[in-house]
């Protein structure tokens, strides 16, 4: 679900890409477009690269008749790693916001803000998103986690 949100949230981008270069009226719409066309390539590699990782994590598990305790071992090992990721990222995505909010809204009383609003407000808006699909997905990894943990034989 992740992936397919990215690639969404690439191709909507890339969509705003194309109508703000038709109505390309000053130096701000041309620092958003930059920024707007390299998130989504940013977006849509990493939805496309979440698919395809998914997918075959998918169709290994998908083809297991049974699990062994070791296979076991390793997801849930390989979950909690996943999970402590998330929490680290959090943080950064969270301050990354916080900056780029603030310089976006300085930039409105300074000579450059085209340049400024340009560059900060595509950084605020994909941290944001990051943020979310992040919190989104730790939630899901948790619940995971905790039926790997309830239904291993310890």
């Amino acid at each position: 679900m992740a992936a397919g949100f990215y690639l969404f949230i690439g191709f909507l981008l890339l969509l705003i890409v194309i109508i703000f270069h038709y109505l390309d009226k000053s130096y701000g719409f041309k620092f958003l477009i930059t920024g707007f066309f390299m998130f989504f390539v940013y977006c849509t590699g990493k939805g496309l690269f979440m698919f395809f990782v998914a997918s075959g994590r998918f169709r290994f598990y998908k083809n297991m008749t049974d699990i062994s305790l070791k296979l076991l071992k390793d997801e849930a090992a390989y979950t909690e790693y996943r999970i402590s990721k998330k929490n680290k990222n959090r943080r950064v995505y969270i301050y990354t916001l916080v900056v780029a909010c603030i310089f976006s809204f300085a930039g409105i009383f300074v000579d450059q803000k085209s340049l400024i609003m340009g560059t900060f407000i595509p950084i605020a808006l994909i941290s944001g998103i990051e943020l979310c699909i992040g919190l989104l997905t730790e939630f899901r990894l948790r619940e995971y986690y905790r039926i790997l943990i309830k239904n291993s034989p310890n």
